[in-house]
Protein backbone atom coordinates (compact mmCIF):
# COMPACT_ATOMS: atom_id res chain seq x y z
CA UNK A 1 0.00 0.00 0.00
CA UNK A 2 1.08 3.43 -0.72
CA UNK A 3 2.47 5.50 2.60
CA UNK A 4 1.46 8.57 3.65
CA UNK A 5 3.32 10.61 6.49
CA UNK A 6 0.94 13.03 8.87
CA UNK A 7 2.63 15.44 11.42
CA UNK A 8 0.37 16.36 14.41
CA UNK A 9 -1.34 13.16 14.30
CA UNK A 10 -2.08 13.06 17.53
CA UNK A 11 -4.92 15.07 17.60
CA UNK A 12 -7.40 17.58 15.58
CA UNK A 13 -7.04 17.62 11.61
CA UNK A 14 -3.93 15.47 11.67
CA UNK A 15 -5.64 12.76 13.67
CA UNK A 16 -8.99 12.90 10.68
CA UNK A 17 -6.24 12.30 8.11
CA UNK A 18 -5.59 9.23 9.87
CA UNK A 19 -8.81 7.84 10.09
CA UNK A 20 -9.49 8.99 7.10
CA UNK A 21 -6.21 7.28 5.19
CA UNK A 22 -5.74 4.16 7.14
CA UNK A 23 -8.15 2.44 4.81
CA UNK A 24 -6.00 2.75 1.92
CA UNK A 25 -2.31 3.83 3.58
CA UNK A 26 -0.09 2.97 5.55
CA UNK A 27 0.88 5.65 8.20
CA UNK A 28 4.19 7.15 9.73
CA UNK A 29 1.76 8.90 12.50
CA UNK A 30 4.77 11.93 14.23
CA UNK A 31 3.81 14.16 17.17
CA UNK A 32 5.67 14.38 20.62
CA UNK A 33 3.19 12.85 22.64
CA UNK A 34 4.51 8.73 21.46
CA UNK A 35 2.10 7.10 23.87
CA UNK A 36 -1.07 9.01 22.34
CA UNK A 37 0.52 7.82 19.05
CA UNK A 38 0.90 4.38 20.39
CA UNK A 39 -2.89 4.18 20.89
CA UNK A 40 -3.96 5.93 17.51
CA UNK A 41 -2.22 3.03 15.72
CA UNK A 42 -3.71 0.04 17.85
CA UNK A 43 -7.32 1.47 16.96
CA UNK A 44 -6.34 1.91 13.55
CA UNK A 45 -4.72 -1.64 12.96
CA UNK A 46 -6.91 -3.38 14.87
CA UNK A 47 -9.90 -1.43 12.56
CA UNK A 48 -8.15 -1.74 9.14
CA UNK A 49 -4.63 -3.58 9.48
CA UNK A 50 -2.67 -0.66 8.49
CA UNK A 51 0.59 -0.89 9.06
CA UNK A 52 1.66 1.71 11.48
CA UNK A 53 4.87 3.62 12.33
CA UNK A 54 5.29 6.24 15.07
CA UNK A 55 7.57 8.93 15.24
CA UNK A 56 8.06 10.99 18.81
CA UNK A 57 9.35 14.50 17.03
CA UNK A 58 9.07 18.09 18.52
CA UNK A 59 9.49 19.65 14.60
CA UNK A 60 10.38 23.45 16.63
CA UNK A 61 14.28 22.42 16.38
CA UNK A 62 16.46 21.29 13.69
CA UNK A 63 17.92 18.66 15.84
CA UNK A 64 13.91 17.15 16.93
CA UNK A 65 13.14 17.01 13.02
CA UNK A 66 15.44 15.17 12.23
CA UNK A 67 13.64 11.73 12.48
CA UNK A 68 11.07 13.19 9.89
CA UNK A 69 13.90 14.34 7.57
CA UNK A 70 15.50 11.15 7.47
CA UNK A 71 11.94 9.28 7.27
CA UNK A 72 10.76 11.57 4.28
CA UNK A 73 14.49 10.92 2.88
CA UNK A 74 15.08 7.38 2.46
CA UNK A 75 14.63 5.81 -0.63
CA UNK A 76 14.21 2.33 0.15
CA UNK A 77 10.76 3.17 2.24
CA UNK A 78 9.50 6.27 0.04
CA UNK A 79 6.49 8.81 1.40
CA UNK A 80 3.81 9.29 -0.99
CA UNK A 81 2.05 11.32 0.71
CA UNK A 82 3.07 14.12 3.46
CA UNK A 83 0.28 15.09 5.35
CA UNK A 84 2.29 18.91 6.76
CA UNK A 85 -0.09 19.74 9.35
CA UNK A 86 1.87 20.42 12.69
CA UNK A 87 0.63 23.40 13.98
CA UNK A 88 0.06 25.85 16.60
CA UNK A 89 -1.38 29.02 18.24
CA UNK A 90 -1.67 31.40 20.97
CA UNK A 91 -4.73 33.06 22.32
CA UNK A 92 -2.76 36.33 23.22
CA UNK A 93 -1.12 39.15 21.18
CA UNK A 94 2.62 38.77 19.26
CA UNK A 95 3.01 42.54 21.12
CA UNK A 96 1.90 40.82 24.82
CA UNK A 97 3.72 37.30 24.32
CA UNK A 98 7.32 36.45 25.13
CA UNK A 99 9.28 36.94 22.22
CA UNK A 100 10.52 33.68 22.56
CA UNK A 101 7.34 31.94 22.42
CA UNK A 102 6.62 33.79 18.82
CA UNK A 103 9.74 32.54 17.63
CA UNK A 104 8.98 29.34 18.85
CA UNK A 105 4.97 29.26 16.77
CA UNK A 106 6.78 30.47 14.05
CA UNK A 107 9.53 27.36 13.87
CA UNK A 108 6.27 25.30 14.17
CA UNK A 109 3.87 26.50 11.83
CA UNK A 110 6.17 27.65 8.96
CA UNK A 111 9.88 26.77 9.46
CA UNK A 112 8.92 22.88 10.46
CA UNK A 113 6.17 23.05 7.46
CA UNK A 114 8.70 24.22 4.87
CA UNK A 115 11.52 22.15 5.67
CA UNK A 116 9.33 18.89 5.56
CA UNK A 117 7.85 20.23 2.46
CA UNK A 118 11.29 20.57 0.49
CA UNK A 119 12.55 17.10 1.94
CA UNK A 120 9.62 15.32 0.52
CA UNK A 121 9.60 17.14 -2.24
CA UNK A 122 13.17 16.54 -3.53
CA UNK A 123 12.56 12.20 -2.71
CA UNK A 124 9.22 12.55 -4.84
CA UNK A 125 10.90 14.32 -7.72
CA UNK A 126 13.47 11.96 -8.20
CA UNK A 127 10.78 9.42 -8.77
CA UNK A 128 8.59 11.50 -10.37
CA UNK A 129 5.69 10.69 -8.10
CA UNK A 130 4.13 11.85 -4.42
CA UNK A 131 1.65 14.46 -3.11
CA UNK A 132 1.88 17.10 -0.38
CA UNK A 133 -0.79 18.55 1.70
CA UNK A 134 0.68 21.82 3.58
CA UNK A 135 -1.94 22.66 5.91
CA UNK A 136 -2.24 26.68 6.06
CA UNK A 137 -5.19 28.50 6.85
CA UNK A 138 -7.45 31.61 5.63
CA UNK A 139 -5.46 34.08 8.04
CA UNK A 140 -2.69 33.63 5.52
CA UNK A 141 -4.73 34.82 3.15
CA UNK A 142 -5.08 38.20 4.26
CA UNK A 143 -4.53 39.28 8.07
CA UNK A 144 -7.83 37.47 9.97
CA UNK A 145 -5.60 37.53 13.01
CA UNK A 146 -3.99 40.74 13.91
CA UNK A 147 -1.17 41.06 16.20
CA UNK A 148 0.14 37.35 15.90
CA UNK A 149 2.91 35.67 14.37
CA UNK A 150 0.10 33.04 13.19
CA UNK A 151 -1.13 34.24 10.34
CA UNK A 152 2.68 35.14 9.36
CA UNK A 153 3.85 31.79 9.65
CA UNK A 154 0.48 30.47 7.47
CA UNK A 155 0.68 33.13 5.14
CA UNK A 156 4.56 31.86 4.30
CA UNK A 157 3.33 28.04 3.96
CA UNK A 158 0.43 29.05 1.82
CA UNK A 159 3.25 31.69 -0.14
CA UNK A 160 5.74 28.90 -0.39
CA UNK A 161 2.91 26.11 -1.63
CA UNK A 162 2.11 28.16 -4.39
CA UNK A 163 5.58 28.89 -5.45
CA UNK A 164 6.33 25.62 -6.00
CA UNK A 165 3.04 24.58 -7.16
CA UNK A 166 3.73 26.57 -10.48
CA UNK A 167 6.95 26.40 -10.32
CA UNK A 168 8.56 24.45 -13.96
CA UNK A 169 10.10 21.46 -11.73
CA UNK A 170 6.71 20.45 -10.56
CA UNK A 171 4.57 21.23 -12.86
CA UNK A 172 6.69 19.01 -15.44
CA UNK A 173 6.35 16.49 -12.81
CA UNK A 174 3.50 14.11 -11.46
CA UNK A 175 4.31 15.51 -8.53
CA UNK A 176 1.33 17.65 -6.59
CA UNK A 177 1.64 20.07 -3.75
CA UNK A 178 -1.47 21.76 -2.28
CA UNK A 179 -1.93 24.16 0.55
CA UNK A 180 -5.62 23.39 2.53
CA UNK A 181 -6.34 26.79 3.76
CA UNK A 182 -9.40 25.84 7.08
CA UNK A 183 -11.53 28.50 8.78
CA UNK A 184 -12.76 27.60 12.04
CA UNK A 185 -12.42 23.76 12.57
CA UNK A 186 -14.49 21.62 15.06
CA UNK A 187 -11.33 20.52 16.70
CA UNK A 188 -9.91 20.85 20.47
CA UNK A 189 -7.33 23.46 18.86
CA UNK A 190 -9.75 26.61 19.60
CA UNK A 191 -10.45 25.63 22.99
CA UNK A 192 -6.41 24.47 24.08
CA UNK A 193 -5.85 28.30 23.35
CA UNK A 194 -8.71 30.13 25.11
CA UNK A 195 -9.93 31.33 21.74
CA UNK A 196 -13.57 32.39 21.94
CA UNK A 197 -15.30 31.18 18.29
CA UNK A 198 -18.05 33.67 17.85
CA UNK A 199 -19.16 32.62 14.82
CA UNK A 200 -20.70 29.59 15.04
CA UNK A 201 -22.17 29.75 11.26
CA UNK A 202 -18.57 29.41 10.40
CA UNK A 203 -17.47 25.98 12.12
CA UNK A 204 -16.56 23.37 9.44
CA UNK A 205 -16.31 19.71 10.45
CA UNK A 206 -13.18 17.77 10.54
CA UNK A 207 -14.40 15.02 8.29
CA UNK A 208 -15.99 16.75 5.64
CA UNK A 209 -12.73 19.22 5.47
CA UNK A 210 -10.13 16.56 5.52
CA UNK A 211 -12.43 15.23 2.73
CA UNK A 212 -12.95 18.00 0.64
CA UNK A 213 -8.97 18.62 1.05
CA UNK A 214 -8.46 14.78 -0.04
CA UNK A 215 -10.63 14.99 -3.03
CA UNK A 216 -8.91 18.46 -3.99
CA UNK A 217 -5.66 17.07 -4.09
CA UNK A 218 -6.64 14.41 -6.15
CA UNK A 219 -7.91 17.08 -9.19
CA UNK A 220 -4.64 18.44 -8.64
CA UNK A 221 -5.92 21.94 -6.68
CA UNK A 222 -3.07 24.31 -5.44
CA UNK A 223 -5.37 25.77 -2.49
CA UNK A 224 -8.37 24.17 -1.16
CA UNK A 225 -10.63 26.04 0.98
CA UNK A 226 -13.70 23.89 2.28
CA UNK A 227 -17.07 25.20 2.05
CA UNK A 228 -18.63 27.63 0.10
CA UNK A 229 -18.98 30.54 2.79
CA UNK A 230 -15.29 30.25 3.22
CA UNK A 231 -14.25 29.74 -0.45
CA UNK A 232 -16.63 33.52 -0.36
CA UNK A 233 -14.89 35.02 2.00
CA UNK A 234 -11.57 34.09 1.35
CA UNK A 235 -12.13 35.56 -2.27
CA UNK A 236 -13.88 39.04 -0.47
CA UNK A 237 -10.33 38.71 1.75
CA UNK A 238 -8.27 38.59 -1.36
CA UNK A 239 -9.94 41.73 -3.25
CA UNK A 240 -9.90 43.88 -0.24
CA UNK A 241 -7.05 46.08 0.52
CA UNK A 242 -5.23 44.45 3.93
CA UNK A 243 -5.24 47.58 5.72
CA UNK A 244 -9.25 46.93 5.99
CA UNK A 245 -8.34 44.10 8.26
CA UNK A 246 -8.56 46.18 11.11
CA UNK A 247 -12.29 46.70 10.55
CA UNK A 248 -13.23 42.55 10.37
CA UNK A 249 -9.85 41.19 11.83
CA UNK A 250 -9.95 39.10 15.23
CA UNK A 251 -7.47 41.03 17.38
CA UNK A 252 -5.80 38.63 19.66
CA UNK A 253 -4.16 41.57 21.25
CA UNK A 254 -6.93 43.36 22.26
CA UNK A 255 -8.69 39.70 24.07
CA UNK A 256 -6.78 40.35 27.24
CA UNK A 257 -4.37 43.67 27.03
CA UNK A 258 -3.59 43.51 30.42
CA UNK A 259 -2.98 40.08 30.76
CA UNK A 260 0.71 38.93 32.54
CA UNK A 261 2.87 37.71 29.97
CA UNK A 262 2.94 34.25 31.74
CA UNK A 263 -0.93 33.88 31.40
CA UNK A 264 -1.17 32.79 27.88
CA UNK A 265 -2.72 29.81 26.86
CA UNK A 266 -1.48 27.81 23.66
CA UNK A 267 -2.76 25.15 21.23
CA UNK A 268 -0.79 23.08 19.75
CA UNK A 269 -0.70 19.35 17.27
CA UNK A 270 3.19 19.50 17.14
Amino acid sequence: MPVALITGASAGIGLEFARQLAPTHDLVLVARNVEKLDQIGAELFSAHATRIEVLGADVATRTGREPVLARLSDPERPIDLLINNAGMGYSTGASQNPVDDEMYMLEVNAVAKVHFSLTALRAMLARNNGGIINVSSVCGIAPAWTDSLYGTSTATVLRHTEEMAYSKALRASDVKIMALCPGDVKTEFNDRAGIPNKTDWGWVDVSLLVRVALADLRKGKVVSVPTARYKFLSSLMKLAPNNWSKMYAFDLGQQNPDRPDTAHASASTA
